[in-house]
């Protein structure tokens, strides 16, 4: 497993046959009873969040070493033997790519789905490459090119195009087969321990909260702006972020990220200023007027600072420390054989530079094969 093609098992399990389309509450008890026998079950979600804040789930996946399901959540009004499957603490819940899969199963059944296992985040410690794609992942492991043929299909449509259940089951038959040779691989290295402890990180519900007072990092241009018009957006970000999620409409459709922008630049205080503001809508002027400057009022009486005084760019120290942090890095993944993006990055250890000590570098194996080295490394480099 040192590279996509190099070291492929002579010996590959074989994917399950069998495909069971499940629509409706007998046949999902009786798959769910069987699947709550097994230690582990792959598991894929099918969603949309295209009008919505909140993702909306359509289809759930789910195989073992013989069997596949596709269960249809939006022909089944009771879900609950999906629920309790999700949450059996028996039965290890596997992902590629978790983070959006356990997003909307949050959000749906109002529990955090585990204990869990992330084929993505595992692959580069058994020797394949950081952040891999599914369908690439299943190309080096197996052999085997998935069809693309159904990345756009809109899954809520009921009848589902033809062809697309058989795409959805893939996205979890293949992942049962490639899970089963990760874990062989992580095992051959010690290294498993690793990658639970990894997955476990993700399972964390605040991770999936709405962030409404950080709601101004999602607007990429906030930085160009004087620190008086960062406040503005900041205010503006966060009522936007507020709005979204009581609608529950995505948030561009409340107030585009331009629309913002241009308010925190013009600061209007009345309806004739508002209503000159490049990029504001007039539904959205009728709508939202009021609440938009309130928002701004909000943000002129705020202390005008910069937002993140370390995201500016750093000075000739700082960018010593951090090329001598990133050295030791690269040297420690050479060590370790484990790809450097997967230790860390480049805005982690400007963070430690910066003296943040709340990072993932820090903690558990990463500290050990890699944390201890940079710290030193950037300390050393602080002291020339």
């Amino acid at each position: 497993m040192d590279s996509e093609r190099k070291s492929r098992p002579s010996m590959i399990p074989k994917p399950p046959a069998h495909v069971l389309t499940i629509d409706d509450a007998t046949t999902l008890a009786t798959f769910v009873s069987d699947m709550a026998q097994r230690d582990w079950i792959a598991i894929d979600t099918e969603f949309l969040r295209e009008r919505t804040y909140h993702p909306q789930l359509c289809l759930v996946q789910i195989a073992d070493t013989e069997r596949a399901g596709v269960i249809d959540v939006l022909a089944i009004d009771d879900l609950t033997p999906l629920g309790t499957l999700l949450t059996d603490t028996t039965v290890t819940k596997v992902f590629h790519s978790a983070e959006q899969d356990l997003e909307v199963l949050l959000h749906t059944f109002g529990t955090m789905p585990g204990p869990v296992f992330d084929t993505q985040l595992a692959g580069p410690l058994a020797g394949l490459d950081d952040q891999m794609g599914y369908a690439r992942m299943v190309d080096a492991l197996l052999d085997v090119k998935l069809s693309k043929a159904h990345t756009r299909t809109d899954w809520r449509q009921r009848p589902l195009p033809e062809g697309a259940m058989a795409y959805a089951a893939d996205d979890v038959r293949y992942l049962s087969v490639a899970y089963r040779l990760i874990v062989d691989e992580l095992a051959r290295r010690d290294r498993l321990a690793w990658a639970m402890e990894d997955a476990e990180r993700l399972t964390v519900p605040d991770r999936f909260a709405p962030e409404i007072d950080g709601a101004w990092r999602r607007i990429k241009a906030w930085p160009r702006l004087s620190p008086a018009a960062q406040q503005i957006l900041a205010e503006l970000a966060s009522w936007r972020e507020h709005e979204a999620l009581t609608a529950d409409r995505p948030r561009r459709w409340i107030l585009a990220d331009d629309a913002i922008i241009a308010l925190a630049e013009t600061a209007p205080t009345d309806d004739l200023t508002l209503a000159d503001t490049p990029a504001l809508p007039e539904k959205t002027l009728a709508r939202h007027g009021e609440a938009l400057l309130a928002a701004v009022a909000r943000g002129l009486a705020r202390n005008p600072v910069v937002l993140d005084p370390d995201a500016g760019p750093p000075d000739a120290a700082t960018k010593r420390q951090i090329k001598a942090g990133m050295q030791a890095l690269e040297d420690a993944a050479r060590q370790s054989d484990v790809p450097a993006p997967t230790l860390s990055s480049r805005a982690e250890i400007a963070r430690l530079v910066a003296g943040r000590r709340d990072l993932r570098l820090l903690q558990g194996w990463r500290r050990t094969i890699a944390g201890e080295t940079v710290q030193r490394a950037v300390a050393a480099a602080q002291q020339n």
